[in-house]
This record gives C-alpha cells, sequence and structure tokens, in this order.
C-alpha cells in the first residue's frame, strides 16, 4: 500500500462487513481481495430529493376551471373553423378567376400563332420551316407552299403523290388564298377537287388551271408571255400561275406562281418544289424563255 503522508485508518463497521476508508472522498482505488481486505468501491450516496420554490409549485386544476375552460375551447373552435372555410373559399375564388384569365391569355396567344398547339399541323409547320402556316393564311398575300410538306405530301395525287406531283394544285391553292382570304381551302382540298373532277390523270393542268379555278369562285385570264403582259397582271394584284418546262426549275415540266416586282425590277416568284429557287428572284427573261403558259387570278364576281 503506498504511502500517502499520515497514518491509514482502518476501522471495522459493526453494521456491515466490509471496512469504511475514511479518505474515500478522494475517490481513489483501494487495495481489492487480493490483497486481503475488502473495501468498498465507492461510498454510498445519498438519494437528492429535489425541492421547489413556491413559485415553481403547480397549482392543482380545479373542476371549475377545467369546466370554463372547455367551454371556452368550444366556443372558439366554432370562430376558427368559420375562419379557416372562409379562407378555403377565398382561395378557391382567386384560385379560378386567376386560372380563367390565364386560360383566355393562352388561348388567344394561340389564335394570334404565337404558340401553335403541340401536335397541330401548324406547329410542325413552324417547327420544321416548310409552308407558311394556316393560321397566317390572309387575303392579299402569296402564301409558301411546298409539296414536300408532311401535311399534305403523302396524299395520293392522280397516281403518285402530291409530294411527287402536286406542283399545280399546290399554285392554284396559293392564288386562291391570296385572291379570297379562305383558310379552309388549301392544297389538300385542292388535290382532292383535281381528282375528283379528272385533272389529276392529265398530262399538263390547263384544266384544273381554268374549269377548276371557276369551281374554286376564281376568275382566270390567259396572258400573252411577254413582260408588259406579265407587269400589268402584277401592278393590279393579281398573281401569275406559269407553266415552266425543263430547265432552271427542275428537270421535268413543273408550275411556280409569280408573287410580284421588287424593288430592282425583279419578279418574285414561290417555287413548290424548290425553297432556293423560292429564296432568289428572277429576270422576266429568264421566267418568259422557259414558260409554256401564263394565267393570272382575281377572285370571281
Amino acid at each position: 500500500m503506498p504511502y500517502r503522508g499520515l497514518l491509514y485508518f482502518v476501522s471495522q463497521s459493526a453494521s456491515s462487513d466490509y471496512r469504511s476508508d475514511p479518505y474515500a472522498t478522494e475517490r481513489r482505488s483501494l487495495p481489492n481481495r487480493t490483497h486481503g481486505i475488502r473495501y468498498a468501491s465507492a461510498p454510498k450516496r445519498s438519494t437528492c430529493i429535489r425541492t421547489y420554490a413556491p413559485s415553481e409549485t403547480v397549482r392543482p386544476v380545479c373542476a371549475s376551471s377545467t369546466t370554463a375552460a372547455s367551454q371556452a375551447s368550444r366556443s372558439v373552435e366554432p370562430q376558427r373553423m368559420l375562419k379557416a372555410v372562409f379562407a378555403m373559399v377565398l382561395v378557391a375564388v382567386l384560385s379560378a378567376f386567376l386560372g380563367i384569365f390565364a386560360a383566355h391569355a393562352l388561348s388567344a396567344a394561340i389564335d394570334d400563332g404565337a404558340f401553335p398547339l403541340i401536335g397541330s399541323a401548324d406547329a410542325a409547320t413552324a417547327e420544321d420551316g416548310f409552308s407558311t402556316p394556316r393560321s397566317s393564311w390572309e387575303q392579299g398575300v402569296v402564301p409558301t407552299l411546298y409539296q414536300d410538306d408532311p401535311q399534305w405530301a403523302d396524299r395520293p395525287y392522280g397516281s403518285r403523290t402530291v409530294g411527287d406531283a402536286g406542283a399545280a394544285p399546290l399554285c392554284l391553292a396559293m392564288v386562291h388564298i391570296e385572291a379570297t382570304g379562305d383558310a379552309s381551302v388549301g392544297p389538300v382540298e385542292v388535290a382532292s377537287l383535281s381528282q375528283s373532277s379528272g385533272y389529276a390523270d392529265t398530262v399538263e393542268a390547263t384544266g384544273l388551271l381554268t374549269d377548276g379555278a371557276a369551281q374554286l369562285g376564281l376568275a382566270s385570264r390567259e396572258i400573252d408571255a411577254n413582260e408588259l403582259a406579265m407587269r400589268r397582271e402584277l401592278v393590279g394584284d393579281r398573281p401569275i400561275i406559269a407553266s415552266m418546262k425543263a430547265g432552271s426549275f427542275g428537270s421535268s415540266d413543273t408550275y411556280i406562281v409569280v408573287t410580284g416586282i421588287d424593288e430592282h425590277g425583279e419578279l418574285a416568284v414561290v417555287d413548290p418544289l424548290s425553297r432556293d429557287r423560292t429564296s432568289r428572284h428572277w429576270t422576266f427573261d429568264e421566267i418568259i424563255s422557259q414558260a409554256t403558259g401564263l394565267w393570272s387570278y382575281t377572285a370571281a364576281e
């Protein structure tokens, strides 16, 4: 046993079979049974009972106060429920008004063509950059329509399709829209008319461009292939359909629409077979030298 500086006393307790250590408050380990003496490992601690000040005590709840509280809660709960219901109704009304306003705004935007409907013909046209969307067809303006537009490219036309042999009905549809502004008649409708009337099976489309045009409410006029005659019609806002032989506009006979004269005195055209040929302007000689027939159009009176 180490020396502690003072005499080490060990006293035998009469009521217990162990020895108490007067230095137990130091909380140091004492010899165990291996030294022949059994000591308590730690002094016993008395149970600590906490006392509360009067201010910390909880006042018992009496029956009368409980009854009053329950009555007060019963009177408050209906008021809260009414307020909650009123708030819900108010939110629902505001949401309905906002929804109606948003629906009207979106509908107006779609009607104006700002947001074409997904899956619609106009949406496909706007996305792929093909023909002028149907929503933009208007009187006085020749729309740009192409044969390979997926809206009608695979439609049957004679023994072939509109994409392969539909130049004439597309040109007639363009001048019809310009003359009448009727957006309900497009390439599909003109091609159907041509098929049902027997024009689609002919080698050339003179019957469709004259008699077929009359069926659509157009007045056609065959003009001479010279610059003066063409200028007269174009200045009078009468577009011209030109039947073109093989050459600058393809390897076979085709049809184009001459829409006007630019500031340089050249001709603006729409070639339903080519965007490149549509994007450039042409001289009178280039058109007249390859034209085999010219017809101008206006709405029938």
